[in-house]
């Protein structure tokens, strides 16, 4: 995956109050003075805040909104990611990651929404998403794995998802099968794999509670800003799924991930 000026220039000044010396930043990138100024023009215009001076270069703060520059400049993956879209607003991103599938997008295609009018779950469910409130995201995968073993993708994915918020909150966070993740005793994410005979692509869809959830009648829920010390940036949230997520479904199959997987389980969804 090739990076542009702006991912390249990122990825050097990450993480947010890294001071960096601006000759070292242009022998580092190869970024020519020209380029490396419409770059920061470029980011300030999405919501990018930088502090310069002659000889020093920090990125002060990021966009509070999902941006796929700020997303893209912290991953280190192979596939997943390879291109990253964002949507303020969509019916749901596994309708888009369904029809990318059918157009032949490359595997590692990944979309997210900051809200989406008809987020689902499993057996049809509706999922509430609102805006900005959590990470609603979709990954197409093109997986050649025998459709018996597809249940694997969910399994690998509640366990990297797993994984990566509990580096962010106080608590563990458990696998109630066939794909909801609990913290707290509330839901706080849902996972949905959606497969066809007709497709050589599966489409696997995620939903997090980061700021706030969704209050349900006689449905506890749970965000991750609940049981967080810091402020979660959801940039570097979703960065660290996609990165977790490719971890397994690259190097971590087998009896590693049906051990990690059954050690998280607690029980079984209504």
């Amino acid at each position: 995956m090739h990076d542009s000026p702006e991912i390249t220039l990122l990825r050097h000044l990450l993480p947010i109050g890294k001071v960096a010396s601006l000759r070292e930043v242009l022998q580092q990138t190869g970024i020519k003075i020209p380029e490396l100024l419409s770059s920061i023009r470029s980011l300030e215009e999405t919501g990018f805040v930088f502090r310069r001076t002659d000889s020093e270069i920090s990125l002060a703060a990021e966009p509070d909104s999902l941006a796929p520059q700020a997303i893209l400049a912290r991953l280190h993956t192979a596939a997943i990611g390879r291109d990253v879209v964002v949507f303020r607003e969509t019916s749901s991103t596994n309708d888009r990651v369904r029809q990318a599938g059918i157009s032949g997008a490359l595997e590692g295609l990944a979309i997210f929404a900051e809200g989406q009018t008809k987020g689902r779950g499993t057996y049809g469910r509706k999922w509430v998403s609102g805006a900005g409130d959590g990470l609603w995201f979709s990954i197409l995968l093109r997986s050649r794995i025998e459709p018996k073993e597809l249940p694997r993708l969910v399994q690998l994915a509640a366990v990297a998802c797993a994984e990566v918020v509990e580096r962010s909150v106080e608590g563990i966070v458990h696998i109630r099968p066939p794909n909801d993740l609990v913290l707290g005793n509330g839901k706080l994410a849902g996972l949905l794999l959606e497969t066809s005979s007709s497709w050589n692509f599966q489409v696997l869809g995620i939903g997090i509670n980061v700021r706030s959830a969704p209050r349900l009648p006689d449905y506890p829920t749970a965000a991750m800003q609940q049981f967080a010390i810091n402020k979660i940036s959801r940039n570097a949230l979703a960065a660290e799924l996609l990165n977790g997520i490719e971890d397994w479904y690259l190097n971590r199959w087998g009896d590693q991930l049906e051990l990690a997987f059954k050690s998280r389980c607690i029980g079984v969804a209504p």
